[in-house]
């Protein structure tokens, strides 16, 4: 840091601007604690002077944020694939950290989300702190903002965007680099993106979500409009059970090795908010119970407890409870209070919810076998208040899978005015089930339908115009009734 005192209504060196290479004489002094230098000359370097600075600095900041490579925490044919997209990720973050360029890290709203979010910020946070001088650093250089959609929706990226340029403006800020996790990897997400690039900030994803349009085997649309993208995707189609959570602990770990200790049960609590059945996910679920002596009973306790707060959070980060809740404070018994109060009540409004919208699903088993419950959320589910339509709709189609048994093929359609939300149990893969091949089938048989959505093969939404949605949900039965079982 340099302090120019100026004249009154005079700005000291108008000719230097913020991003110039500059020559400072001065005397080094204590303010607040700090070591600063007050100028008492500052000359701007130009050409071949301030090009060889420039260099060295760049080269400088490149070395010191590649990061170690510090392995996996599991054994992962699908990870050790991903490692270079991953050590890229670290190395982009890591070096806007040492440059001070500000990061906004965007993740979904439930519990994979959230975990993701976490596991980011607690290893970006003591890195920006041990570097930046300023001791509002934290505040001013790391914001981490939910996002209630499945993609980044232009809603928020043009909030990001208005506050990015506000903070350019007022405070000569960089702009941001702009971190998306468990969310950002989709064909969904381009109209975003399109909007952010065009202010040249660079963007890194961290997803398990399918991104669906392909440009090669190995990359899809969505790429050509990110730096990095990492999802599991793309070294094994159709493995979406290698949750965000996971992905993220894992990138954390390669920024600041020295969170791993804090963080480390963290992908177990993310894999079973999303029902992972990955062999990472059995992997880092021993790491928990070593780790922190968390059972797979309180991981779904937080997994859910989770789930409740942040639909009542809306669109605040939850600062302060998340961390309690996700035990990364270090405050046990703050930790159980928290679960031993709020659990209960989920458990309870879930229990209501439930009985009171059983009787009006219609449940019906298809000539192909496949078991085919529907229900209309807007009549016969609570508005505005939690369980939402896609948490009763799994606790709709859980209840069908634990009378007819996981292996069953059982489909659960949740709708409302102009929107559907689909689950599908395991025994839907001798049928080849997946909701992003069907979407498509749908919009080309219903055009003026206005169909979008998608999410994982088992488990997504649907969203169309209202005025079609007889058209839209009899076109899907007709789909599901084509489905054959497999020999």
């Amino acid at each position: 840091w340099a302090a120019a005192f100026e004249a009154p209504g005079v700005r000291a060196y108008p000719n230097i601007s913020v991003g110039d290479i500059v020559e400072i004489i001065g005397k080094i002094a204590f303010h607040s604690g700090e070591i600063q230098i007050e100028v008492s000359d500052m000359t701007r370097l130009w050409g071949p002077d301030a090009a060889r600075v420039k260099q060295q600095i760049e080269a400088e900041l490149d070395k010191r944020a590649q990061p170690k490579d510090v392995g996996f925490l599991v054994e992962s044919e699908v990870l050790e694939k991903l490692k270079p997209k991953i050590m890229k990720a670290a190395f982009m973050i890591r070096r806007a950290i040492f440059e001070g360029r500000p990061i906004l890290l965007r993740h979904h709203s439930d519990t994979d989300g959230y975990t993701s979010g976490l596991a980011l910020e607690y290893a970006i946070v003591p890195l920006i702190e041990s570097i930046s001088p300023d001791p509002q650093a934290r505040w001013k250089l790391f914001k981490r903002r939910p996002s209630r959609a499945p993609f980044y929706e232009l809603e928020d990226v043009l909030k990001d965007i208005i506050f990015m340029i506000e903070d350019h403006e007022k405070f000569g800020d960089p702009l941001p680099l702009v971190v998306i996790v468990d969310n950002g990897g989709t064909s969904e997400d381009i109209p975003a993106y399109k909007r952010i690039r065009a202010y040249g900030v660079p963007i890194v994803v961290i997803d398990h979500h399918d991104p669906r349009e392909w440009i090669s085997e190995d990359k899809a649309r969505v790429d050509e409009y990110v730096d990095v993208h990492v999802n599991p995707h793309h070294v094994k189609r159709g493995y979406y059970e290698l949750t965000a959570g996971m992905l993220a602990t894992e990138v954390a770990r390669f920024i600041n090795p020295k969170v791993e200790d804090k963080i480390k049960h963290l992908p177990a609590i993310a894999g079973t908010g999303d029902r992972s059945k990955a062999p990472e996910f059995y992997q880092y679920l021993e790491i928990a119970k070593k780790a922190k002596g968390l059972t797979e009973e309180d991981l779904k306790k937080i997994a859910e407890v989770i789930d409740h707060e942040a639909f009542y959070w809306k669109f605040m980060d939850g600062h302060g409870i998340i961390d309690e809740i996700l035990l990364l404070t270090g405050n046990l018994q703050r930790h159980r209070e928290l679960i031993n109060a709020i659990y209960p009540e989920v458990k309870e409004k879930q229990e209501k919810a439930l009985k009171a919208s059983l009787p009006h699903v219609k449940s019906v088993v298809l000539p192909n076998g496949i078991r085919f419950n529907t229900i209309d959320v807007e009549l016969f589910a609570p508005k505005f208040s939690y369980p939402s339509p896609g948490k009763l709709s799994g606790l709709i189609h859980d209840h069908f899978k634990e009378k007819y048994g996981e292996d069953s093929p059982i489909l659960t359609l949740a709708y409302g005015p102009d929107f559907a939300v689909v689950r599908a149990s395991d025994g839907m893969a001798s049928y080849d089930f997946d909701l992003n091949a069907i979407i498509p089938k749908l919009q080309e048989k219903l055009p003026s339908a206005g169909i979008e959505g998608g999410g994982h093969s088992y488990a997504g939404s649907i969203k169309f115009f209202e005025g079609m949605r007889k058209e839209v949900l009899e076109e899907f039965a007709k789909q599901v009734v084509k489905l054959k079982r497999k020999e």
